[in-house]
This record gives structure tokens, C-alpha cells and sequence, in this order.
């Protein structure tokens, strides 16, 4: 028995031993190139690649879930230098450990491609503008202590994909997957870096808290503090403490795009929606590129411009026609009354008695005497009609006194109110997404509107 035993085991090592050296013939096969070889060829090509049409690319840079991403410019050479530019707080601090604002930086150093199991991107002498992410070193004058680990950043990247003028990369360490997209080499670094800054009001306004995700059944997610860049999602009929969901993300130059992505369910077809990248649209809005129908807007416009948390100033230099005309009479007659002026009015909400709570059209007034200030005050109730349009009606019994003394006494005044109750308003405005500032115009009549500004 113990013969058998061994003699089968003899043969099933020769069979075994057959059939490994069956396989390495059938890689040969495969395989024209060693493992070596296709690792220096995937090394040239990309070289080639970031060398390519004058070597300058954009990196949507994340490190970690936690933290918003970073727009970096890099400017790839032969003889392997590369300048890195960014514009952050943490540059800031580099060189004012006091400030708190974005500020620009730029530096040259070394690049080159390492072949390790694959093409690997590395950043091989330090550059301060782009390790500080990665070095595990406190940053003076942050909220967060960063010695010993820094942000985990990285300064070597697997290089995965490229397609498109796109390369997708990997950080080496700590596993960000981070996209780089080719950009015009003639690109000034610090001009485009600001426009990145100044553009991420125009994306996510703080002054517009609230914005939506429009999914293609018609049901919304509410996005907050889409400015900070790390918002929070959840359901519009759902329950914020039970049900948001956080992501980071970034705002570039184009764009907004999440660190990973995110699905969310429309409640109204039933159906889930995986949302990640977003391109800003002529109207302000942002288009979901995963899927080119999915949107993020504030609310519709008539909503927005009555939303009770907003209040909104009205700008009289920019309004026009009849509307523009007799706001622009009131300081006239002001004066004439009892010398005193005009000095701004706002659509805003506020309580009455301590119970009663009005919409109302308040005019700052600018006394004679130096230093005084009055307000007169007009409550009135709101009626949406559609998207873009809304009617007001003013309670005058509501009025106290103090207004309608000023109304008796400066007819331009009462003509203004009588007009703004008598009228349907369309809004308009450059943005929808953030709406800071209003067109509302008399729906019978284009040449005679407000523009306001929220404050």
C-alpha cells in the first residue's frame, strides 16, 4: 500500500511538473516582452505623454476623505525640472503664519518615472508648495496639528489610466485617486489659480445656504455648505440628523467634482443615481457629467427671491424704468419733508408683537441730524405663481405711524408701494445656482425693474 502511496505521488509531480512547464510556454507565447521590458516601454510612453503639447497639466489633488481637494498646476520639462503653482491657505501660511485667506505659490524641483510593478509618477526632490501636503510636519498657525502624519498627502503616484488628455493616477501611499488634465501650455499659473478662487463663490455662494440636486425623476437632495467644498447631502423629504451624507470635494477651474462618488435615490421614479462630476453650464447651474442630466441649482427663482432666511437690497443705481424711477424719487421728497434722505431699503422678514411674523419692505432712513437713523416699515404676505414669478400684497393695516406719515408726505413713496402691490414680478438673474443678485421685473412691462443683492 505505501508502495502505491508513493508511486502515485511520483507521477502526479511529473504530471504537475508538465504542466507548469506547459504554462511558462504558453506566457512566452503571450508575452513577446519580459515583464522589464513592457515596464520601461508603459515608463517612456508616459514621459511622452506629460511631456507632451507643452507638458502643462491641472491635478484635482485630494488626500484625504476628510479634507476638501486642491487645484495644482504643474508644468512638466525634459531635462526634469517641473514648476508646481497652487493657491491655498496652507501656501499662505508659508510665508504669514497669521493668514487665513488663499494665497499663490509656485516652485521648481525635480520629476521623473520610476518603474515599480508599473509607471509611478514621483516628485523626487522636495518642492514646499506641493509636500506640505505630504510632510509629516505641524503647519504654524493652522487649527489642526498636523506633526506626524501632516495631511497624508502624497508625492508618488501610480500612474493607472490615460485617455482623452486625462491621466488617472493613484497615491502611492495612501490611495487618492486623483484625476490630471492636460491644460494650455501658454496657461499663466497665477491668473488661472486665481480665477479658481474667485470662482468658487460663483459655484457654492454662502449667501445662498441651500441648493439642490435636480435628479432626472424630479425628486431633490439638499446640498449644504457646498462652499466649504466638503458638503452634505440629503433627501428634501428627509431628515438632515438621520440622513446626510458628507463627501469632499473640489471646485476647479470648469468644474466640481467629489472625491468619490455618491449615489442618491430618486424617490420619485425609484431609481438610484451615482453622481460625481460636474461641469458649470451658461446658466450658472452645474451638469452632471456621468450622466448629462442631472443638475445642481438653488431653488427655482420665485422661491429664492421670497425665501423668508434671505434678505435682499434693493440697488437703485441699477434699477430702471417705472419701478427704478420712483424708488429713485423717494430721497427727493425725503428731503423736502423734513430733510432727511433715503438711505437703503431691504426685502427681508421680521416679527410684529412678538407673535405676528411678516415678509416687509424696510426703508432705511438717513435724518437731518447727524448721526440718526429711522425705519419705516411695510409688512406684506407673498404669492407664488410659478418659477419665476410672485405677487405681493402689502397690509396696510399693518402700517404704524411712523409710515404712514412718510407716505402722506412723500407720494413718490406710497406710488412706489402702490405699484410694487399691483404688479406680478419676474425674476431673472446671472446665476442659477447662486443667485446673489436679482432682476425683478414687471411682468407687463420689461423696461421697468429692481435689482437687488442679497445680503
Amino acid at each position: 500500500m505505501m508502495k502505491k502511496l508513493y508511486k502515485y505521488s511520483a507521477i502526479a509531480a511529473v504530471l504537475m511538473s508538465v504542466s507548469l512547464a506547459s504554462c511558462n510556454h504558453e506566457e512566452a507565447d503571450i508575452f513577446d516582452q519580459s515583464a522589464a521590458h513592457r515596464t520601461e516601454e508603459a515608463r517612456k510612453m508616459y514621459k511622452d505623454i506629460l511631456l507632451d503639447k507643452g507638458g502643462k497639466w491641472q491635478m484635482e489633488y485630494f488626500t484625504t476623505e476628510e479634507e476638501h481637494g486642491y487645484v495644482y498646476l504643474f508644468t512638466f520639462r525634459n531635462d526634469g525640472t517641473v514648476t508646481i503653482s497652487g493657491n491655498n491657505e496652507f501656501i499662505s501660511k508659508l510665508t504669514n503664519i497669521d493668514s487665513n485667506t488663499p494665497s499663490y505659490g509656485s516652485e521648481t524641483s525635480l520629476w521623473t518615472i520610476l518603474s515599480d510593478n508599473g509607471p509611478v509618477l514621483s516628485f523626487n526632490s522636495y518642492n514646499r508648495i506641493f509636500h506640505l501636503f505630504a510632510d509629516p510636519e505641524d503647519i504654524p498657525g493652522t487649527e489642526r496639528d498636523e506633526q506626524g502624519y501632516g495631511h497624508k498627502g502624497d508625492y508618488e503616484f501610480d500612474l493607472m489610466k490615460y485617455s482623452n488628455d486625462t491621466l488617472y493616477i493613484e497615491g502611492k501611499k495612501n490611495g487618492a485617486e486623483i484625476i490630471m488634465t492636460r491644460i494650455a501650455p501658454e496657461t499663466e499659473d497665477e491668473t488661472y489659480l486665481n480665477e479658481v478662487v474667485a470662482l468658487a463663490d460663483s459655484f457654492f455662494n454662502a449667501k445662498i445656504p441651500t441648493v439642490y440636486v435636480n435628479l432626472p425623476g424630479g425628486y431633490r437632495h439638499v446640498v449644504l455648505d457646498g462652499a466649504s467644498q466638503l458638503p452634505k447631502f440629503y433627501p428634501e423629504t428627509g431628515d438632515y440628523i438621520s440622513e446626510w451624507v458628507g463627501r469632499n470635494a473640489i471646485i476647479t477651474h470648469d468644474g466640481f467634482t467629489l472625491g468619490h462618488p455618491l449615489s442618491l435615490r430618486d424617490s420619485i421614479d425609484g431609481n438610484d443615481y451615482s453622481i460625481q462630476h460636474f461641469i458649470r453650464q451658461k446658466d450658472g447651474s452645474l451638469l452632471c457629467t456621468d450622466d448629462n442630466r442631472i443638475t445642481i441649482t438653488a431653488d427655482v427663482l420665485s422661491k429664492v427671491a421670497t425665501d423668508r432666511k434671505l434678505t435682499w437690497r434693493i440697488d437703485g443705481g441699477k434699477s430702471k424704468g417705472e419701478l427704478g424711477t420712483l424708488f429713485n424719487s423717494i430721497t427727493k421728497e425725503m428731503k423736502a419733508y423734513n430733510g432727511s434722505s433715503l438711505n437703503y431699503a431691504n426685502f427681508g422678514y421680521t416679527s410684529y408683537k412678538e407673535t405676528d411674523y411678516f415678509n416687509t419692505l424696510f426703508v432705511y432712513i438717513k435724518m437731518k441730524q447727524a448721526g440718526r437713523f429711522s425705519v419705516i416699515t411695510f409688512p406684506y404676505e407673498v404669492s407664488v405663481i410659478d418659477k419665476e414669478t410672485f405677487k405681493v400684497t402689502f397690509l396696510t393695516d399693518q402700517f404704524d405711524k411712523n409710515t404712514l406719515v412718510y407716505l402722506s408726505k412723500c407720494p413718490s413713496l406710497q406710488a412706489f408701494v402702490n405699484k410694487m402691490g399691483s404688479i406680478t414680478l419676474k425674476c431673472s438673474s446671472s446665476s442659477v445656482l447662486a443667485p446673489i443678485t436679482m432682476v425683478e421685473t414687471d411682468a407687463a412691462d420689461a423696461s421697468s425693474y429692481l435689482v437687488l443683492n442679497v445680503q
